[in-house]
């Protein structure tokens, strides 16, 4: 993160062409201490300018704007800068998650998620994890298993099977969507266990993201989501 020395806050950048919805987050974030909100934009534009006047970890991006859209700023964004886009929606439609990955953001939200959860996704998002809603998860696993045709499901089941019981019942609820505080406490576990049980199974999987981890359980017949 690019904070000053000795702060550890994660500086957020808001971008909605509501201001209604910017001051929703701006609430929503003004009781984390851990997170400064060090602007907001209306538009795709102004994001950019924003970007390079305050050096935000994170920037919260709207993905319909009039003008410069989402997209097409998060690419100028990411491209000159080390600023981490987040994307913020109120519909959750494959086109536009796509046109966000493809633009480099790093994860993919519903407007109307819990607080604990955006709070929690802009942290992960700042220290380099992609973050998505479950439903975006799902999205994403069953267009990748789909286009591989049902290839890839022997590879798959080798590669689970070097998962310990506890790892897999971790997997199974990542690669759902779940937050590893959510996954902490279906499985009666601190989120700190289950941080250690997803590094042991990204290892073991060869993978780098959840949604690499939903990627090789539905090729190994452990789907579908349920979401």
């Amino acid at each position: 993160m690019d904070t000053a020395e000795g702060d550890s806050r994660v500086r957020v950048l808001l971008v909605d062409d509501e201001p209604l919805i910017r001051n929703g987050f701006r609430f929503v974030l003004a009781v984390e201490p851990t997170i400064e909100v060090v602007g907001e934009a209306a538009d795709g534009a102004a994001a950019i300018e924003m970007v390079r006047r305050h050096r935000p970890d994170v920037v919260l991006m709207d993905v319909r704007m009039p003008g410069v859209d989402g997209p097409q700023a998060t690419t100028t964004i990411v491209a000159e800068s080390s600023a981490r886009v987040l994307a913020m929606t109120s519909i959750d439609a494959e086109g536009q998650l796509m046109r966000m990955l493809v633009a480099g953001a790093s994860g993919y939200l519903l407007k109307d998620e819990a607080p604990s959860r955006i709070i929690d996704a802009i942290r992960r998002t700042a220290l380099g994890d992609t973050v998505f809603s479950a439903q975006s998860t799902a999205h994403l696993v069953r267009r990748a298993v789909e286009a591989e045709g049902g290839a890839g499901r022997y590879a798959a089941n080798q590669r689970i099977a070097g998962l310990t019981e506890r790892e897999r019942d971790v997997a199974v609820r990542v690669a759902s969507g779940a937050t590893n505080q959510e996954v902490g406490g279906d499985l009666h576990i601190s989120a700190g266990t289950v941080k250690t049980h997803l590094e042991q199974i990204f290892a073991k999987l060869g993978v780098r993201n959840r949604v690499q981890v939903g990627v090789i359980l539905e090729r190994a017949g452990l789907g579908p989501l349920d979401v």
